[in-house]
């Protein structure tokens, strides 16, 4: 007959019991660790909302949308005889912009997502009042100007119209490099020689 001896710690299994095993704090910061918690720069703040947007339907309610004005905005430069070599414009591109530019925490999220026609900003002028036609209608699609010309106030109140034009300045701006030094001012071709010391095409008169 084997005779047993109650635990010393009756009630508490072996494998659990709490007086056999260092009790350790692995809290460093916050509540409870004795330290008050770790300020995040600006910068981190931003990288953990676009962590916690993964997933998030919020975050993806304009991916249709983007999919569609990309899709369209290829279509026109990549069949135009006066582009050469064109690169597709990658959708995720613009949905990278958006949530750089706002998010769905923010409130302009719902009407100015890219931001173009913000109080102050220039950029908008180049998509609603072309500067050179010609070259305008180059690079945007002449169906996209329903959505554009002189429509400044449904840019800064409707989405849609908001990121069409935003991806209508941005290849606007991408055809306006040091090596582009032809300028559609008119219906001819007008050369213009960019030098040190200038800005741009933009600071031709």
């Amino acid at each position: 007959m084997v005779n047993r001896t109650a635990s010393a710690h009756k009630g508490i299994p072996t494998t659990e019991n709490p007086r056999e095993r260092p009790q350790v704090n692995t809290r460093t910061t916050g509540k409870g660790s004795g330290h008050p918690p770790k300020k995040l720069s600006p910068l981190d703040e931003w990288k953990a909302g676009r962590e916690k947007a993964i997933g998030n339907p919020d975050w993806y309610i304009y991916d249709n949308t983007i999919r569609k004005l990309v899709s369209e905005i290829n279509r026109h430069l990549s069949t135009s005889k006066n582009i050469e070599k064109y690169k597709p414009l990658d959708w995720k591109l613009i949905k990278a912009m958006i949530w750089t530019e706002t998010g769905a925490a923010v409130t302009a999220w719902k009407t100015r997502p890219i931001q173009i026609g913000n109080t102050g900003d220039e950029g908008i002028k180049e998509v609603v009042i072309p500067a050179r036609p010609r070259k305008y209608n180059i690079i945007i699609p002449k169906t996209w100007n329903t959505y554009l010309i002189n429509k400044t106030d449904l840019i800064r109140s409707n989405p849609e119209y908001n990121i069409r034009a935003g991806i209508a300045l941005l290849m606007i701006k991408m055809s306006e490099t040091e090596k582009d030094k032809i300028v559609y001012d008119n219906e001819n071709e007008d050369t213009y020689e960019v030098v040190e010391g200038d800005r741009g095409y933009s600071s031709i008169a």
